[in-house]
């Protein structure tokens, strides 16, 4: 929830999907009622216009080969992190806007601030059920490696416990 807190979110209403946008949405397959991916219109324009035609192009007929053969994800891993870690959309809280994923020079900052404020380390995550990555760590913070291993099975449950903090500590 870095985003929201420092103002980083984008107004979902100031996104206008195009024809590519709107064809490539249509083609992705959600994985689930609450994580549609870039089955939404406005977060693939918004990819689109991040990420440029030139990746985004590659990684749709990438896709389209390798989905008949039962590879699944292709999409994601060539068209970049920003669009497989781009949240926000369709459902609440967060209807409203784009959640894009925090630039890691951004969020290695944050957790030095945070660091120096709290006198603790501090880490920034984005986790889901499906995966994640260890946006920045502070110097006195858990490894990434660690907090990689601590938190794989996603322990926080983020959906359904709505608990975008955590505290974790060497036992």
């Amino acid at each position: 929830m870095a985003i929201l807190l420092t103002g980083r979110t984008v107004d979902i209403s100031t996104v206008h999907p195009g024809r590519l946008a709107r064809m490539l949405a249509s083609h992705v397959c959600p994985r689930g009622e609450h994580a549609r991916g870039l089955s939404v219109p406005e977060k693939m324009e918004y990819v689109l216009r991040t990420v440029g035609l030139r990746r985004i192009i590659p990684a749709a007929i990438g896709s389209a080969l390798t989905r008949p053969l039962g590879i699944h994800g292709t999409f994601y891993r060539l068209a970049g992190s920003l669009a497989r870690d781009l949240d926000g959309g369709p459902h609440t809280p967060y209807e409203d806007v784009l959640l894009p994923p925090l630039d890691a020079k951004v969020a290695q900052g944050i957790c030095a601030d945070l660091e120096r404020a709290l006198d603790i380390g501090v880490s920034i995550v984005d986790l889901n059920d499906f995966g994640g990555s260890i946006r920045a760590v502070s110097p006195r913070s858990l490894s990434q490696e660690t907090l990689a291993a601590v938190l794989s099975d996603n322990p926080l449950g983020q959906h359904l416990r709505s608990t975008p903090f955590v505290l974790v500590r060497p036992a």
